[in-house]
């Protein structure tokens, strides 16, 4: 009986002991047998102390999936290890034919407790019956745990389509405190691999802990961050440059100097198509851009086109009113506005030598023909019968003596007219000529206008396009010491 009493206090803090057939039974079966005989995976670790278990946290491999701007959600695929020790899960490894690590199930073993805050869908890409702990003989666990993970990601849009976004995986204990659990995130290893999609550069991933206090305790929180920078080669095919190509030959449709003797309305309805056009790419840009008081850079470029588009409709409206007011006023310019815009003056066009020969003679045949009219009837006055016919032979010796005074006065008569409507239709003559002469020298003066705001406006396109591709050569922006999730 004595010896009964005394063998279970010499025994009890002792770790059970291998069974005899040790020699002959498998060293993994019996290191399970001998880890898990009295082990409980619903108590964490150093749960009898005061000690917190120790969690070390790294990620190896991160590959962005799908980043949505509009809805500023991100998916990635993600595997990291988490690391700790169980001291109740510790052996000899001469006890077991000097064997210092197993793998074992991960049903079978406790593991930390860390949750995705910030995620939309969390799904593990592997079962139970598929994850297993490595096990070593200081009762050490590692364990790689790949996740599919959609989370938010708070976009900062004001350099797109060059902008760089930094976007965090944030885990945390639900409950776990820092004196029963503390956490540590560590940088991840040189050969980790991180990649993005065709829109997105995944270049980089940093890690950070931080503490913070919920209902009177303090817990850890560990960040993955995603350092992505976007690939501008779509958004500046399909955008950047139609938008310059529309807004280019706008401007040089609206000022091109080559129809001076066209109407220059028609140039106002080619800004007013290009004005429509890149309403239509701005449109296209605000659909893939989320809901925000920021416009981003490539909207600002466009509304920069835009309204320089419209400045030039504008100019070339104001232009076509004066030109038509100092065409309307019939004066041809003067010697100074040639001078000042380096033009010379052209010589006005000269009438049609056939046609002022015939007035000319015309106008005198009329003044022989009132002449001879009055003559003939003095003469009719003071003779009659023979010295009429005299008289009229006198008038018009090729058709003889014997016309009548009478159609000779018709004939007057009519030729008055002929010439009375010759000058009327020569003073139309004239002053359309003259219309078309003065409305081709102001559009001369005009073109030289032309070619000044054909200059600056494109000018200034250019500068706009320079002024938004700098932001491309920008040094790539480090993540903010206040960056919150």
């Amino acid at each position: 009986m004595l010896i009964v009493a005394i063998l279970p206090s010499s025994i009890a803090p002792q770790m059970p002991m291998p069974p005899a057939s040790a020699a002959s039974a498998p060293s993994d079966s019996l290191l399970l047998d001998y880890l898990f005989s009295g082990y409980d995976k619903r108590i964490r670790p150093f749960a009898d102390s005061p000690v917190p278990v120790f969690i070390e946290l790294t990620i190896v491999l991160a590959i962005l999936t799908e980043l949505r701007e509009n809805q500023q959600v991100a998916s990635y695929v993600i595997s990291h290890i988490q690391k700790w020790r169980d001291p109740r899960l510790s052996w000899d490894p001469a006890m077991f034919n000097g064997l210092r690590q197993i793998v074992v199930p991960r049903a079978d073993v406790w593991l930390p407790k860390l949750f995705i805050y910030n995620s939309m869908d969390t799904k593990e890409m592997l079962s139970d019956n598929y994850f297993d702990v490595r096990l070593t003989h200081q009762g050490k666990l590692k364990i790689n745990m790949p996740q599919y993970v959609t989370c938010i990601c708070r976009l900062d849009i004001a350099l797109f389509p060059f902008d760089t976004q930094f976007c965090a995986i944030a885990q945390a204990s639900p409950l776990l405190g820092v004196e029963e659990m503390d956490v540590n995130v560590t940088e991840p290893p040189k050969d980790s691999y991180f990649s993005g999609n065709a829109e997105w550069e995944l270049f980089n991933v940093s890690v950070r802990d931080t503490k913070f206090w919920e209902d009177g305790e303090q817990r850890v929180e560990v960040h993955y961050v995603m350092h992505m920078r976007r690939r501008p080669v779509y958004y500046l095919t399909v955008i950047v440059a139609p938008t310059f190509l529309i807004s280019f030959l706008s401007i040089l449709g609206i000022f091109a100097p080559g129809t001076n003797e066209g109407p220059r309305s028609e140039k106002v309805s080619l800004g007013l198509g290009s004005l429509l056009a890149m309403s239509v790419l701005l449109d296209i840009v605000s659909a893939a851009m989320p809901k925000s008081n920021e416009i981003p850079l490539l909207g600002f470029y466009i509304i920069s086109t835009i309204l320089l588009c419209a400045l030039a409709v504008a100019v070339n409206m104001a232009l076509l009113t004066v030109s038509r007011r100092f065409v309307k006023m019939g004066q041809i310019p003067s010697k100074n506005v040639y001078s000042s815009l380096l033009l010379d003056p052209s010589t006005s066009p000269r009438g049609d030598k056939y046609w002022e020969e015939r007035y000319e003679q015309y106008l005198s045949t009329s003044e022989a023909a009132d002449e001879q009219s009055k003559g003939h009837q003095q003469q009719q006055q003071q003779t009659k019968g023979g010295a009429a016919r005299r008289a009229s032979a006198n008038f018009c010796p090729s058709m003889g003596p014997f016309v009548d005074a009478r159609v000779l006065l018709a004939f007057n008569c009519q030729l008055k007219e002929i010439v009375a409507a010759q000058r009327v239709f020569r003073k139309k003559i004239e002053k359309r000529k003259r219309h078309v002469t003065v409305e081709k020298e102001w559009n001369r003066v005009f073109s030289q206008f032309d070619y000044f705001f054909l200059f600056v406006f494109s000018a200034a396109n250019l500068c706009l396009l320079f002024m938004f591709l700098r932001y491309s050569w920008q040094p790539i922006p480090q993540i903010s010491p206040n960056f919150a999730v």
